[in-house]
């Protein structure tokens, strides 16, 4: 059962509760990690809010602490060291079944904990469809309190990130003439076309040339669900990509602003069946900042 849920990528809030209830000393330990991200200006506090509000016994991890520290762009991958070192932090083992959340949904920082998880050799992640709201909607219960403090620390082992999974700027470059893999970009029409400006000091306005506009918003339900499956692969074939056919690409390479709401469109993708997804970690952070040197193009 564990494993139909992996591979859907997502689990609903009742599915996962009867996941807890039914769960046996001698299989894999279920844990709840609250992985929220919000944008700086957002005048959120997350842990805060967690304090007040979460799913019980429910970890809490904070995505803008566990970055890769001698990068000069925002919530750069850290390596497997430092990653499996914030893991044993809050007390993750490599047996668990782990269940990322978001207080506002399924997007943003709990598919970015999701794509992580597995490119350090994690399989045994999905995210809750929905998020808290969905779980409070569902009637269940909710505790208040400090983050768990983990001492000693548990000991989780990551493997070296999954390239598989990951795309550099140097990528980027190598396909914009062969056009090998379509890029999708996760940001709001308006910053996407170039109308918008960037909220990021010294970037400039565009996008990556012939790529492809998919606002992260489209792809969940005002109630922070996904999108069913339909419905995502005809937001798909409205640009071009149609998932399960003939002319599916080999590959999708999916960007952002700092490379967190791009691991949301590689969320809905693996929910539908397809896996060859690379997320561009530096995104429009590296290629729009206005000493990059790297082409862009607009449409407004």
């Amino acid at each position: 059962m564990l494993y139909e849920f992996i591979q859907d990528g997502i689990i609903e809030a009742q599915e996962a509760y009867r996941l807890v209830l039914n769960a046996q000393d001698n299989i894999n330990r279920i844990v709840f990690i609250d992985a929220t991200f919000v944008l700086p200006n957002s005048g959120e506090n997350i842990l805060d809010n967690y304090t007040q509000s979460h799913i019980p016994d429910a970890l809490f991890f904070d995505i803008t602490k566990t970055i890769d520290e001698q990068s000069n762009l925002p919530h750069m991958l850290p390596n497997e060291a430092q990653f499996a070192a914030a893991m044993s932090d809050i007390g993750i083992t490599n047996n668990d079944f782990i269940i990322v959340y978001g207080q506002h949904g399924i997007a943003l920082g709990p598919a970015r904990l999701w794509w992580m998880l597995r490119g350090f050799g994690h399989e045994k992640v999905v995210v809750l469809d929905g998020g808290l709201p969905a779980w409070e909607a569902a009637n269940l219960s909710i505790v208040s309190g400090a983050p768990q403090i983990c001492n000693p620390p548990s000991e989780f082992t990551a493997k070296p990130f999954n390239k598989k999974l990951y795309a550099t700027r140097e990528d980027i470059l190598s396909i914009l003439d062969s056009q090998l893999y379509p890029i999708i970009d996760a940001r709001p029409a308006a910053r996407f076309d170039g109308s918008s400006p960037e909220p990021r000091q010294g970037m400039r306005s565009g996008h990556i040339p012939e790529s492809h506009n998919i606002p992260s918003s489209t792809i969940v339900n005002d109630d922070g669900t996904m999108k069913s499956h339909e419905e995502l692969k005809d937001i798909l074939h409205n640009i071009g990509i149609d998932i399960g056919t003939e002319f599916a690409p080999d590959g999708i390479i999916t960007t952002c602003g700092s490379g967190i709401t791009a691991c949301a469109l590689s969320l809905a993708l693996y929910h539908i069946g397809y896996d060859s997804v690379f997320v561009y970690d530096g995104s429009w952070s590296e290629w729009g900042h206005e000493d990059s040197g790297t082409p862009i193009a607009k449409t407004a």
